[in-house]
C-alpha cells in the first residue's frame, strides 16, 4: 500500500494548478509513496490540459474528468478510488511547502492515526501572510477527535477557517469503515458538516506543528463570493442540519457523540434562518416556519453547547420572530462596534502622527 493520496479538485483555477502539483512533487518521499490525484469537475478553462501536460513529467499523478457536480462530489469521487493509507485534501489554488510530508507522515504512522491536524498560513491578495494557525508544540498525547474540538477550536473565534477539510491526513480505512463522504449538494461549508462527523467519530487524534499548507486569497472563489445568501447556499444549510441530526439518532452511540453534534446542529439552522434578510424574512415567514417548526426543528438541543448557542436556541425555541429580531439587533450591535473600534484607531493614529 501506498503512503497517501493527495486529493485535488479542479474548477477553474487553471492559472493555479501547476504551482500546486509542483509544490506536491517537491517533497522529501519517493513519488512512489504516494499519488496525486486531480479531479476535473467539468471545468470550462484549460485545467485538464495543464495536469495532462505534467502527467507526461510526472508517473504519480493520476486524472479524473466528470461533469461539474461540484467540489464534494469530486472529493468523493478521489476518496473512493484511492490507494494511499493516508489522504489528504488540498484545494488547487494553495500549495504546500518543500519537503514536508515525511516528517508527518513518518508521526501519523507511528501513532496510528487516524486524523492528524497540522498546522497552516493564509496568505492574502499579495501572497503576504496574514494568518498562522499553530497549535505548537505538538500535542502531548493522543486525543478524540471530540476532545480535539472541545480543547482546540470551539470558543475560539479568531481562528480563521475553522470549517476546512485541508492541511488535514485523515486514514482511509477510517473514513471507509464508518462511511464517511462529503455530502453532495452543499455549496458553503461542506468542510465543516463532514469534519464533524469525522471527529465525532476519530478515537486517535493529533495535531503536528510546523505550518506546512499555504492557503491563498483569490477573489471570485467560493468562499469570497455571494453563494452565501444564495438559495442554493440555504438548502445546503438545511441539508447538512438534517444530514447531522439523522447521525445523531442512527449513528452516534454516547451522550457525548449526540451532545457533540448540537451545536453543529444549531449552526447550520442559524445559517439557514439568518441567510435571510429581513424582507425575504417577512415574505417567506410561513414556509420558514413550516419547514422548521413543523418540521423535524422544532426545539434545538443545547446539551454540551458553547453559551452562545445555547442562548441562539433558547430563542430559536421561543419562537422565530423572537431569534430572528434578536439576532439583528446582535448583528447591527456588532457591526456599530466594529465600525467604532475603527474610528477610534484611525483618530488615534492620526493623533500619533501628528506627535
Amino acid at each position: 500500500m501506498i503512503r497517501l493520496s493527495i486529493i485535488v479538485p479542479m474548477y477553474n483555477v487553471d492559472r493555479y494548478i501547476e504551482r500546486c502539483i509542483r509544490s506536491m512533487q517537491n517533497q522529501d518521499i519517493p513519488s512512489s509513496d504516494y499519488e496525486i490525484i486531480c479531479i476535473n469537475d467539468g471545468s470550462p478553462d484549460k485545467c485538464k490540459e495543464v495536469v495532462e501536460e505534467l502527467q507526461d513529467e510526472f508517473d504519480n499523478i493520476i486524472l479524473l474528468n466528470q461533469e461539474n457536480r461540484g467540489v464534494s462530489t469530486a472529493r468523493n469521487r478521489g476518496i473512493d478510488i484511492a490507494k494511499g493509507r493516508y489522504l489528504l485534501m488540498i484545494d488547487p489554488d494553495d500549495y504546500i511547502r518543500p519537503n514536508c510530508l515525511k516528517n508527518k507522515l513518518d508521526l501519523a504512522e507511528l501513532h496510528a492515526l487516524e486524523i492528524a491536524y497540522s498546522g497552516y498560513i493564509i496568505l492574502n491578495e499579495e501572497m503576504e501572510e496574514c494568518y498562522r494557525y499553530d497549535l505548537s508544540p505538538h500535542l502531548a498525547e493522543v486525543i478524540s477527535g471530540i476532545e480535539f474540538h472541545n480543547r482546540y477550536e470551539i470558543g475560539r473565534s479568531e481562528i480563521r477557517d475553522p470549517h476546512r477539510s485541508v492541511a488535514i491526513f485523515m486514514k482511509r480505512d477510517f473514513l471507509n469503515s464508518h462511511n464517511l463522504r462529503y455530502l453532495l449538494d452543499v455549496p458553503f461549508l461542506e468542510d465543516g458538516e463532514f469534519m464533524t462527523r469525522v471527529n465525532c467519530l476519530a478515537k486517535r487524534v493529533n495535531f503536528f506543528s510546523e505550518p506546512f499548507y499555504l492557503r491563498t486569497t483569490r477573489k471570485g472563489s467560493a468562499t469570497h463570493s455571494r453563494l452565501y445568501f444564495s438559495k442554493k447556499s440555504r438548502e445546503g444549510f438545511l441539508k447538512s442540519a438534517c444530514n447531522l441530526l439523522n447521525f445523531k439518532s442512527t449513528i452516534c452511540q454516547n451522550d457525548e457523540e449526540r451532545g457533540f453534534i448540537n451545536q453543529p446542529i444549531i449552526h447550520f439552522v442559524i445559517l439557514y434562518i439568518i441567510s435571510l434578510d429581513l424582507l425575504s424574512y417577512l415574505r417567506g415567514y410561513r414556509q420558514l416556519y413550516l419547514t422548521l417548526k413543523k418540521g423535524v426543528f422544532r426545539t434545538l438541543e443545547t446539551e454540551k453547547c458553547p453559551e452562545f448557542y445555547v442562548m441562539m436556541a433558547k430563542r430559536y425555541n421561543s419562537s422565530l420572530h423572537c431569534f430572528y429580531f434578536n439576532w439583528l439587533v446582535y448583528k447591527y450591535r456588532k457591526s456599530f462596534q466594529l465600525r467604532l473600534k475603527r474610528i477610534t484607531k484611525s483618530s488615534l493614529d492620526h493623533q500619533i502622527s501628528c506627535l
